[in-house]
């Protein structure tokens, strides 16, 4: 990180907090921060939206996908309110805002991604993001035959092909490992959710490794912090995830995915 000071990193949080909240006087927003929390507000300004959301290695999309993955993983609902719209702000789509949270039903649980999706769906109305008929749509019906090929398919290729992409014999492995979790694993994990084409593969693995480093889930990233590398993210934007995420999910936490990063990417 470069040296700057004190009045260049201000000036890069007032950036960052004017293209994050929409708002055209940034220096309020940042002085009602410092009043109602004193050095934290001051850290926020200053660290968070200065030095972290202003570095190179990821463009603000990311950044905000990356934090709103965070948000719903923690259920903070309060601070999600702000990324929603600073995740349209940044270039997310509201589909792609919804598709994050859909997705992280699999890696933070149905109870926070309900909760999460009832508060990004208020914030999406107020922002002109409702639905044309006030109603999203279900998902798509796929058969048993087909989750089975998607699934193992979706398996094969977070796993680089440690698992087979064939269905009976990628199920088989899984189930020999996992039992009917594996199962349910490749029929919805990896069948229904991943292989939906409202996020890349790409954006999909962000939203996953950032969610298990927010959950300290370490054997997890073990898997699919080579996974993002399979779908196309560069070894240098996973270490800028982690460096993102000290802020938002805390330093042990980033500290433990950055260890992952180093000991399966060498």
């Amino acid at each position: 990180m470069t040296n700057q000071k004190h009045k260049e990193r201000r000036a890069l949080g007032l950036e960052v907090m004017e293209s994050l909240m929409g708002t055209a006087t940034p220096e309020v927003n940042a002085q009602a921060l410092e009043d109602a929390n004193g050095p934290l507000g001051s850290f926020a300004v200053d660290y968070i939206f200065g030095d972290l959301w202003s570095r190179p290695g990821l463009n603000r999309r990311d950044r905000s996908l990356i934090v709103i993955a965070a948000l719903v993983s923690l259920n903070q609902l309060n601070q999600l309110r702000v990324h929603v719209r600073g995740g349209i702000n940044h270039g997310l789509s509201a589909t792609e805002i919804r598709e994050i949270i859909i997705h992280l039903c699999v890696y933070a649980g149905f109870p926070r991604a309900l909760d999460a999706m009832k508060v990004a769906n208020e914030e999406l109305v107020k922002m002109g993001q409702a639905p044309a008929d006030k109603k999203l749509e279900p998902a798509k019906p796929i058969d048993q035959e087909e989750r089975r090929a998607l699934g193992t398919d979706g398996l094969s290729r977070v796993s680089g092909g440690a698992f087979p992409a064939d269905p009976d014999k990628g199920l088989a492995a899984v189930q020999s490992r996992l039992g009917d979790l594996g199962t349910v694993a490749v029929e919805f994990a990896f069948a229904e959710v991943w292989s939906r084409e409202e996020l890349s593969r790409r954006d999909r693995s962000l939203v996953v490794v950032s969610a298990l480093t927010t959950l300290g889930r370490k054997d997890e990233l073990d898997v699919h912090v080579p996974g993002a590398i399979h779908h196309g993210v560069t070894r240098a934007e996973v270490e800028e995830l982690m460096v993102m995420l000290s802020a938002y999910a805390g330093f042990p936490f980033a500290v433990e995915g950055m260890r992952v990063i180093h000991d399966k990417l060498e």
